[in-house]
């Protein structure tokens, strides 16, 4: 895939999923929007253990090496966080790294980033956790993972692999329903 490629496969599929979310039956767009509110909870819990080790500090130190690997990060699941709130996420950039990465660090809001990106620590972060942050870190970073699975199990397009490659794989075939 290149940047031109990637921008025409992220129209057509933000496109196809608004079609698809808005075919799908009431209590299965309900379901949906209450595991993307857990995971956006979970993410936040996530962001407040980075935060209390000074992770915004190291990241601005680092400028965001880890991102430079996020090309295919953004799922499904997260795109329908926006989606069922009526939104629109960020225009990607597809000539980046990653494609939501601007010139202040990601424009994602933390609730609506990749996995990935929200359970990488590096090693100066990884460091600083203490015995009882990790214990947390790891505990929610298992349930986070159980939460985008559970999406994942009931949507097909809903991997972790990344939303494009997903699309790319799924061709025709639905990414919302089986």
């Amino acid at each position: 895939m290149n940047a031109e490629t990637d921008a025409v496969l992220w129209a057509a599929t933000l496109d196809r999923a608004r079609r698809e979310l808005l075919a799908l039956p009431p209590a299965e767009r309900d379901w949906l929007a209450a595991q993307v509110r857990r995971i956006g909870e979970l993410q936040l819990e996530l962001d407040r253990l980075f935060r209390e080790i000074d992770g915004p500090v190291i990241c601005t130190d680092c400028l965001g090496g880890c991102c430079s690997r996020a090309k295919h990060h953004v799922t499904l699941t997260n795109l329908l966080g926006y989606l069922l709130q009526g939104g629109t996420p960020p225009e990607p950039d597809h000539a980046l790294a990653c494609p939501m990465l601007g010139a202040e660090g990601c424009r994602l809001p933390v609730e609506r980033r990749p996995f990935n990106c929200i359970i990488f620590l590096c090693d100066r972060l990884d460091d600083r956790l203490t015995s009882v942050q990790r214990e947390a870190f790891s505990g929610i970073e298992a349930e986070l993972r159980s939460a985008y699975h559970a999406v994942g199990d009931r949507c097909p397009g809903a991997s972790l692999r990344g939303l494009l490659i997903a699309a790319a794989r799924r061709g025709e075939q639905p990414l919302l329903s089986r």
